[in-house]
């Protein structure tokens, strides 16, 4: 029995690098390819992969947000992120919405077919390149706090968060999607290890992050 893998990610060589990738494995069927959320999403409606490779950073819709979909709505597909996303708070964020695997694209084609196979059996995969870092980062959070180094983006969707925008607002304001407004809302809670809005204002006036 073939397992059926989908990829959506929106570069084209990385498309087809990983067709040519998974043709070598004869018990790997490739049944689509999308390159942006809302194809995806319309080629799900039609046939449902085993396996779906899917990118974090995806037109339109992020990949935080269509993981939440797809398991949700599609909960037969296992989901393993593909992206060149290293930090460990990525890699949290994405199994905390439904991500079953984590995989670098600079993986090779044996590390691509372990990652489909661990899944496909019921088992999480995260790539070896990253367990060392989520180790050192996870000994590290324990002694000196979480992570609370903010990019410039998240800084201002912080801010603007204080000021009480909405995620619309704020997505017209920085001229942004919602959805992408959505995603940084979500990176800044791992970030200060919070639960909800009240606790991330508090947690950030504590360190200083906003007046």
């Amino acid at each position: 029995m073939k397992i059926k893998v989908g990829i959506a990610d929106d570069h084209q060589i990385v498309l087809s690098g990983i067709e040519k990738l998974l043709a070598d494995h004869k018990h790997i069927k490739l049944i689509f390819t999308a390159s942006g959320g809302k194809e995806l999403l319309q080629y799900m409606q039609q046939q449902q992969p085993d396996i779906l490779l899917l990118d974090i950073q995806m037109p339109g819709i992020s990949g935080n947000e269509l993981a939440r979909i797809i398991t949700a709505d599609f909960p037969a597909v296992q989901v393993i992120a593909l992206t060149n996303m290293d930090q460990a708070f990525h890699v949290r964020n994405m199994f905390r919405n439904g991500a079953k695997g984590y995989l670098l694209k600079s993986a090779d084609k044996f590390i691509l077919s372990e990652a489909i196979e661990t899944v496909y059996e019921g088992r999480q995969y995260i790539d070896n390149a990253l367990k060392d870092q989520l180790l050192f980062e996870a000994l590290d959070e324990r002694k000196s706090g979480k992570n609370t180094t903010l990019t410039k983006r998240e800084q201002q969707v912080l801010e603007l968060i204080a000021k009480g925008k909405t995620s619309t607002g704020i997505a017209r304001e920085l001229n942004l999607s919602t959805s992408t407004i959505e995603n940084h809302r979500l990176n800044l809670f791992l970030k200060l290890d919070v639960k909800n809005m009240i606790a991330l204002l508090n947690k950030a006036r504590q360190l200083g992050l906003i007046a």
